[in-house]
């Protein structure tokens, strides 16, 4: 079962260096089927492999041991067999298993420890819609997809996962590994992409977590290099651009309007001081800088 993460104090494993490691372990053990295609890292742990090393100034990323990967419909509408199996004897071969909540097994949530570190990969999707992008086939997903023709693994639908596939860069970042260090290269939700399942995951749950990762992360990057990334992303032209350009409007027109909106608050949550202004005042100037740069780069 998931643990409680409200506050920073229950994150005491963050992606730390030594994290990295580990999800750069997850990724190798399903071997060379998906050829740095198909799956993207998302969730809490963009952050820390997006960003190095944070500014002066800025404190560490508080990361999360967790690691949510993102797979294309693609994959799922695919006819490989080799594709589902590199997963399922990837994680088995870490030690990982299937989670169980309440009885029931949760096939899209895999546990277990590897190199002495509790670790937990969930599976994600797109929710699929009848938009007619490559991303979005005619007939609507379930919460949970199977994977493959025994059932053995699911994935998660998520809002918005349809972006990631045209916005899934690669990072490069010198890990240790099980069998010792190597550069390896982590496929990973661009900017734009992951703002946005950040935004509709701030509506649909109550997670403070989700607030401070995308404060931390414009602070880290800066308002106007996060704006660029976002200008400059493959998603910012063609048929998906006004879905982004609204997301991006939600997150600051709404989630973080002001002190009394649910970002900044969850934003306190998460660093222990729900009465703070201070952190408060700050997520809202975070969030507005972001959007300034946005405009100033023609996108509003």
């Amino acid at each position: 079962m998931a643990v409680d993460d409200a506050t920073a104090s229950a994150y005491g494993d963050p992606m730390s260096e030594r994290q990295l490691g580990i999800a750069a372990d997850v990724l190798r053990s399903f071997g060379s089927a998906f050829g740095g295609q198909h799956l993207a890292i998302v969730g809490g742990a963009v952050p820390s492999v997006l960003i190095a090393s944070p500014p002066a100034g800025i404190e560490p990323h508080v990361g999360t041991a967790d690691l949510d990967l993102h797979l294309s419909l693609h994959l799922l509408d695919g006819e490989t067999a080799e594709y589902y199996d590199s997963i399922i004897d990837g994680l088995r071969s870490l030690g990982l298993e299937a989670d169980r909540e309440g009885g029931r097994e949760i096939k899209w949530r895999w546990v277990g420890w590897h190199r002495g570190t509790r670790v937990q990969v969930e599976l994600l999707c797109p929710v699929r819609t009848r938009g007619g992008r490559p991303e979005d086939p005619t007939e609507d997903t379930p919460a949970e997809a199977n994977i493959g023709p025994n059932g053995e693994i699911t994935a998660l639908a998520v809002g918005f996962g349809h972006l990631v596939p045209h916005d899934t860069i690669s990072i490069d970042r010198r890990v240790e590994s099980a069998e010792g260090e190597l550069t390896f290269e982590f496929p990973v939700a661009g900017l734009a992409s992951w703002l946005c399942l950040k935004s509709d995951a701030l509506m649909r749950r109550n997670k403070p977590k989700d607030a401070y990762d995308i404060v931390w992360t414009l602070d880290a990057r800066g308002p106007d290099a996060a704006s660029a990334y976002v200008v400059d992303s493959p998603l910012s032209t063609g048929p998906l651009a006004d879905e982004v350009k609204r997301q991006m409007r939600r997150l600051v027109t709404d989630q973080f309007r002001n002190e009394r909106s649910v970002g900044p608050t969850q934003y306190a949550t998460f660093l222990e001081s729900p009465g703070d202004g201070g952190f408060r005042r700050h997520a809202v100037g975070t969030l507005d800088a972001f959007d300034r740069a946005l405009i100033e780069r023609g996108s509003e």
